[in-house]
């Protein structure tokens, strides 16, 4: 495993996202995403697909790691930023925690190393 590809250094941060908080609801506490899987199952495919990147890596499999990488930036962009709308804007952001940021961030700098727009080294 290349731990310097920036496909591979987006999918453990979405890894650790994922158990940070992503929802902050105020005192009733906050919801990391493992809370968020209860509400909507579809929110599981980010960890599931950010393991898939690592572990294609690892196999050497370009192709997949390749395809894989785009579904794991394009899935948790795309969630995020429906939920704007869906949510409201200012229920959203008033709303979101640290997680949903992160996520968010290693979702766009994953698509950005699949497009290899972004390399390090």
């Amino acid at each position: 495993m290349n731990i310097k590809k920036v496909e591979n250094i987006s999918a453990i941060v979405l890894l650790v996202a994922f158990v940070l908080p992503w929802l902050d609801l105020g005192f009733l506490g906050s919801m990391s995403g493992f809370g968020v899987i209860k509400v909507n199952p579809f929110v599981l495919l980010i960890p599931l697909l950010a393991v898939a990147v690592i572990v294609t890596d690892i196999m050497g499999s370009e192709t997949a790691n390749k395809w894989l990488s785009y579904a794991a930036g394009l899935v948790p962009f795309v969630w995020i930023i429906l939920r704007i709308p869906f949510m409201g804007a200012e229920i959203f952001f008033a709303a979101a925690g640290i997680g949903i940021y992160l996520t968010l961030l290693a979702s766009i700098l994953m698509l950005l190393g699949a497009f290899k727009i972004v390399k390090v080294g």
